[in-house]
């Protein structure tokens, strides 16, 4: 009676212990997972596939985006959407990297110089633009979002004073395109 309930009692505390790290595995004092004598993870009843780790169960390998932001100032001439040539050389450096089936999302921002409105309009037109010109030279799926001045790159803190060439160089880093394949 005393074994049965020493093994019992054990149980307990092996799945005590699998609460406290991944739930979907039964772990032993050490933290380690439990295997069966052929090897398999023992899995608790609140395993999912989500909860699946390497080296118990088969794992997705998740894709990781690339993600490439470009200086406005190298796609486009200030307050303008239309590509410069040193912008289309930067987009032929990121085309290698897209295949067919990738999506491709592509935001377009603009600084705090204007009205909101049309730099909203200008942001989008500039995405689109980079979208335009990527489009015809690799296949993909493409977003094009516009997001005006709404998210400031945060290296723009310190810019003040009247709208002059020393403001327009600070605020550089908030006019750009951020490139994201998937």
């Amino acid at each position: 009676m005393r074994a049965l309930l020493a093994i019992v009692l054990s149980s307990f505390t092996v799945l005590a212990f699998a609460q406290k790290g991944n739930p979907g595995y039964v772990v032993d004092g050490s933290g380690q997972v439990v295997r069966t004598g052929t090897g398999l993870c023992v899995h608790t009843n609140e395993w999912t596939p989500a909860m699946a780790i390497e080296g118990c169960d088969p794992v997705a390998k998740k894709p990781v985006p690339v993600i490439s932001v470009i200086d406005s100032g190298v796609l486009f001439a200030f307050d303008s959407a239309v590509l410069t040539a040193a912008g289309q050389e930067a987009l032929n450096v990121l085309i290698k990297q897209i295949k067919p089936g990738n999506t491709v999302a592509v935001v377009g921002h603009t600084d705090r110089i204007g009205p909101a409105a049309y730099n909203q309009t200008l942001s989008q037109a500039r995405a689109q633009a980079v979208v335009t010109y990527l489009s015809s030279r690799a296949k993909a799926n493409y977003t094009v979002t516009g997001v005006g001045s709404t998210r400031p790159s945060g290296k723009t803190g310190q810019c003040t004073g009247p709208v002059n060439q020393k403001l327009i160089a600070c605020l550089a880093p908030d006019r750009r395109v951020v490139i994201t394949i998937m």
